[in-house]
């Protein structure tokens, strides 16, 4: 989950084999692969605001401890330091995930999964992943939040190879909703990806995977993320802020209806020098295909000045977002919402 790196950038940077969302222009060859995050762990840390030891996280002898409560099923998913089992709560039969953390492969830096629990206790949000419990022994953490019966929109993507728009739009606009939650809160994720938005039924989805959230209390310096999804200002380190979490979405978006990402190279130096320059290709066939409004929003999300970009809670005020998403008292009352904090966005 967590990866160190060395202080300069060139070493964060280093060479490696192609991890993330890859797919060629021509989308032959489908080629999806799930993206280790890396860590920065030398940057200034300064403005973040992380808790300290969690209250909300019981202390337990050891995992069987938890089947006193859960019925642990088989692995149904597994990260870098982390195993994801099915679980039932015994008392009503609810149907969980279970996530079990390993803390020596966590380097010291427990606080942030002490952060996750707190921050996932503040949230209360239809697209925001509910935390049903947690627990600790000395080795382990155990997480358990509600079950996502049809996976996560990385697989879907995977199978699929690319989304329409109405979909698309959907789940941008549901995401959008649960930023600007979290970022009315003065809360940064800086992790949105496809793995980290679970599918329930009918395409909802719902925001998990807090490991890297904190509250923002000034320009943060802390260079971490998924390197496909990371913005620009992250890659300088001048100072950003919950405009990072709008980029992220922008390169989500492109991902769902191209089929692959915006930047795309197997050497991670080059990879961030196209992130930092930030130039987007509609002339390709897929980008030819869309729409003008689908066009429109993912140039202004996918903007290199984060002040120029739209706010997460602007984004579903987008004519595009209002034509694929909203019945027709919805898209009246959107429109007069839009008209009146002057969105001035294209038609």
């Amino acid at each position: 989950m967590f990866r160190s790196r060395s202080s300069s950038i060139t070493s964060i940077h280093g060479r490696s084999s192609r991890k993330g969302i890859s797919l060629d222009r021509n989308n032959n060859h489908i080629r999806i692969d799930r993206q280790t995050r890396l860590v920065h762990n030398t940057s200034k840390h300064v403005n973040e605001g992380f808790f300290g030891a969690s209250e909300n996280i019981r202390v337990v002898n050891a995992r069987s401890c938890l089947e006193r409560s859960y019925e642990i099923g088989p692995l149904v998913g597994q990260g870098n330091f982390s195993r994801v089992y099915f679980a039932l709560r015994r008392k009503d039969d609810k149907k969980c995930a279970l996530k079990e953390i390993d803390k020596t492969q966590l380097r010291g830096k427990w606080f942030f999964v002490e952060n996750e629990v707190e921050i996932m206790e503040m949230c209360n949000h239809e697209n925001i992943a509910q935390l049903v419990d947690a627990f600790k022994t000395s080795h382990k953490y155990f997480l358990i939040f509600d079950y996502a019966q049809n996976g996560d929109l990385f697989e879907a993507i995977r199978v699929r190879g690319k989304l329409g728009e109405q979909e698309s739009a959907s789940i941008i606009s549901q995401t959008a909703s649960a930023l600007a939650y979290l970022h009315s809160r003065k809360i940064v994720h800086r992790d949105v990806k496809p793995e980290n938005l679970l599918l329930h039924s009918n395409w909802h989805i719902r925001l998990c995977d807090f490991g890297l959230a904190c509250t923002v209390l000034g320009p943060l310096f802390r260079v971490c993320g998924t390197p496909t999804y990371c913005a620009p200002e992250i890659l300088r380190e001048c100072g950003y802020g919950t405009a990072v979490d709008v980029w992220s979405m922008g390169i989500l978006l492109h991902v769902m209806l191209f089929g692959y990402a915006p930047f795309r190279s197997s050497d991670r130096n080059r990879l961030f020098r196209l992130i930092m320059q930030g130039r987007l290709h509609f002339d390709l066939p897929e980008g030819r295909k869309l729409s003008t409004r689908a066009r429109d929003i993912i140039g202004r999300m996918i903007n290199v000045r984060p002040e120029k970009r739209p706010k997460a809670a602007e984004i579903p005020l987008h004519p595009w977002i209002v034509q694929h998403c909203s019945d027709s008292d919805d898209s009246l009352t959107i429109t007069k919402q839009m008209n009146a904090i002057n969105l001035d966005f294209e038609e």
